[in-house]
């Protein structure tokens, strides 16, 4: 088993590396086995992103930036499980972690850690911001099947309460991360998931949408799902009516 633990702080082993060490000392301590990889994100060569939006076209080979990104991509797509971690800078992600999104965001239209298994975790020096965070690390993370996310205040006095609930929060998630890549799957999809493939495979049917974005159409044009669902019949009957009606929403969104 796996782990990939992808820190985006500039700090090499502040709070946020701390608590990610806690998570793999749990880890390990219930499952010796796992194969724990920590990468710091800067320490990676990735790009600022320039929002020319090539990726989302006409796809991300078509990228102008050559850089780490490619290399991290791999990495995750090895992975049983990933830790994605940063701190929390004026109510979200640290630049170096908001860059890596950026030139990721294309995973948004195009989802593709099927199968994985997330844990989310940020720190704070207060109290405010955790939830703002974790949020946006969602967006590193698309088509994953199972997010548990932990955030830890670590406050600049001493404050054995807030120490305390923290190790109980983080032992709880790491309990929780464990049990969902011991249980690897593809979940029967839900009415979200319905509702975003159903918007992209829409949109996709129109030619106008096809010459703006080509790489959505090559990737949308044959799935019935985002993956296969044969095992889930109900799913497969909501999906087609979730279809139908993004369909009919379209016509008048969209003139041709």
């Amino acid at each position: 088993m796996k782990v990939l633990a992808i820190i985006g702080s500039p700090r090499k082993k502040g709070n946020t590396w701390k608590v990610v060490e806690k998570v793999k000392a749990h880890l390990l301590a219930m499952n010796p086995d796992i194969d724990f990889e920590t990468l710091f994100v800067s320490e990676c060569n990735i790009q600022i992103c320039t929002g020319c939006f090539t990726c989302f076209s006409r796809g991300k080979e078509k990228c102008l930036l050559k850089d780490d990104r490619d290399m991290i991509e791999a990495k995750m797509l090895e992975a049983d499980g990933i830790i994605v971690a940063a701190p929390t800078y004026a109510m979200g992600v640290p630049a170096v972690m908001k860059n890596l999104i950026d030139r990721v965001a294309y995973t948004c239209h195009r989802p593709f850690l099927f199968g994985k298994a997330v844990l989310l975790v940020s720190t704070v020096g207060g109290f405010m911001g955790l939830k703002e965070t974790l949020n946006q690390l969602t967006m590193l993370v698309s088509g994953c099947t199972s997010i548990k996310k932990v955030g830890v205040p670590c406050p600049p006095v001493s404050m054995p309460g807030f120490e305390k609930r923290a190790e109980k929060n983080i032992r709880k998630a790491s309990n929780a991360f464990l049990k969902d890549m011991s249980n690897p799957g593809l979940k029967a999809p839900g009415l979200g998931d319905w509702a975003w493939f159903a918007s992209f495979k829409s949109f996709t049917d129109y030619k106008s949408y096809q010459k703006f974005a080509p790489a959505d159409y090559e990737y949308y044009k044959d799935k019935e799902f985002f993956y296969p669902i044969r095992e889930y019949p109900f799913s497969r009957f909501s999906g087609k009516i979730m279809k139908s009606l993004m369909k009919f929403s379209m016509r008048f969104m969209i003139k041709e």
